[in-house]
């Protein structure tokens, strides 16, 4: 077991909280890190990647100790971790300097498309080796020890599958690594009906828990989400003050909150929840640790015609995202009332990606056809195009599917052509001109004040040059807060 230093409480970083972190450091001395929010995806480019020095120097400058936790290498699935992916996140911890790494015992990938969403493994034997062979791969890569988050899963419970906390405790043994427990993510499941939650915490190996998160959420359709949403539930804070005395090893305790929800909520709430970060870390580490003996592990005799891992991912990634699965277990996971849940949540997830890289033109659309028809216009292209794992990506898929569709909406072509192109010149830092047949800064003007353009713009020839400082000719292009997503609910 390696030896893990205790940090103390943070909060995953965004630029939405960062007037906090700047105001009041001693609320964080831990800053997690997510390397590949801050990574520019480049098709076609010799490098799949870019990250710009500045971002790196700034982040790394940020007020506490720095962690890595990886959201694009889950190691859940069968489909291993992407070599160029591996070099980044190594970079990324010897210039943060992170004791160790973290990334989600899920999977977002099949063999032929992402799934825009962390989908729960198959918990099975099969699973467990499935899964290790992964961890052991990041293991491979990184210069630190590594950890493996405790997921969500919205679907029923199996009976060809462990339980939720068996599988967490087999897995991490048989990779010798670290444990990031979720305790919101536990929650969501017991709360969706799945293990209760002490049975889970009975279950997995305590002295391997080096990290926490906390987080809120909230309910939709009977379903309790992850939601990221705000404050901690008051029965959860309690069910952590129980289980951190019993953490031996615990090294940071994490909250969590989505960047859309903090203008929402106040950064005031963010400083009150690190408050309480603050007192549970005040009960860590009792002296003598945790010697209760770990269960037994049940014997399990798996059926026959169970589904492999492989043949799992292809069948639940193509029902979340609406496709039509080959394999048997499909039309068992079809009718489960989860799969629609993931569904909803990756639209919802989709759309912000496209209304926040694709801002004037989303707003044109909606004002010019009704928020309505834009939702249908969303909905058939998700019918269309599977996910895509970066929003860069999505807005260019999104570009093209809205040019052969064809929308008869005036300067909807040229607005389009203008986000991709202020898109492209941030990923690549060249210089573009983009021409108009009309005057163009009464038009964005009038998009970025939420309005629709009038229709009789002087006609002539205008150009708009773009800089990789300055990608947009109007100060709040590009920087307006606008929804995180179309509301689907």
């Amino acid at each position: 077991m390696p030896d893990i230093p205790a940090l103390g409480v943070g909060i995953t970083y965004s630029a939405a909280i960062e007037p906090l972190l700047q105001s009041r450091p001693e609320l964080f001395p831990v800053v997690e890190i997510e390397p590949q929010t801050t990574w520019i995806r480049t098709p076609g480019a010799a490098a799949e990647y870019r990250v710009k020095d500045e971002v790196l120097t700034h982040l790394a400058a940020l007020p506490g100790r720095k962690l890595v936790h990886s959201v694009g290498t889950p190691v859940g699935g069968s489909v291993r971790p992407a070599p160029a992916q591996l070099a980044l996140l190594r970079d990324a911890v010897r210039i943060f300097g992170a004791p160790w790494a973290s990334d989600h015992l899920s999977f977002n990938q099949t063999p032929d498309y992402a799934t825009g969403f962390f989908l729960p493994p198959r918990q099975t034997p099969e699973g467990v080796a499935t899964a290790t062979r992964s961890i052991r791969d990041l293991q491979a890569a990184l210069p630190v020890p590594i950890a493996v988050e405790t997921g969500v899963s919205y679907l029923k419970p199996r009976d060809d599958e462990l339980p939720d906390g068996e599988f967490v405790r087999r897995v991490v043994e048989a990779a010798d690594c670290g444990l990031l427990l979720d305790l919101h993510n536990v929650f969501t499941n017991a709360l969706n009906r799945r293990q209760p939650i002490d049975d889970f915490l009975a279950s997995i190996p305590l002295d391997r828990v080096w990290e926490m998160h906390l987080a809120g959420g909230m309910e939709v359709d009977g379903f309790w989400l992850d939601a990221h949403s705000g404050a901690i539930p008051d029965a959860l804070y309690a069910i952590a003050e129980r289980i951190i005395p019993r953490l031996p090893n615990l090294g940071a305790i994490i909250f969590e909150i989505f960047p859309s929800f903090v203008p929402e909520v106040g950064l005031d709430l963010v400083a009150a929840q690190m408050q309480r970060l603050h007192a549970l870390w005040a009960l860590r580490r009792r002296p003598d640790g945790d010697r209760r003996a770990s269960p037994p592990l049940a014997v399990t005799s798996p059926r026959a015609d169970a589904p492999s891992p492989p043949a799992w991912e292809q069948a639940l990634g193509a029902l979340v995202t609406g496709q039509r699965p080959d394999h048997r277990i499909g039309e068992e996971l079809r009718i489960d009332p989860g799969v629609g849940i993931v569904r909803g949540l990756i639209h919802e997830f989709r759309a912000s990606m496209i209304v926040g890289t694709l801002r004037l033109t989303s707003r044109l659309i909606m004002l010019a056809l009704g928020t309505a028809a834009f939702r249908t216009i969303l909905a058939d292209y998700w019918s269309k195009v599977p996910p895509q794992s970066y929003g860069t990506l999505e807005a260019a898929a999104f570009g093209d599917y809205l040019r052969r569709l064809d929308l008869k909406v005036p300067y909807l072509a040229k607005v389009l052509e203008f986000g991709e192109a202020a898109l492209a010149t941030l990923t690549d830092d060249t210089l573009r001109i983009v021409q108009f047949e009309f005057e163009p800064l009464p038009v964005l003007r009038a998009l970025s004040e939420g309005r629709l353009p009038d229709q009789a713009s002087t006609p002539g020839k205008f150009e708009i040059e773009l800089t990789p400082d300055a990608p947009a000719p109007l100060a709040d292009i590009g920087r307006e807060q606008m929804p995180a997503a179309v509301p689907f609910h």
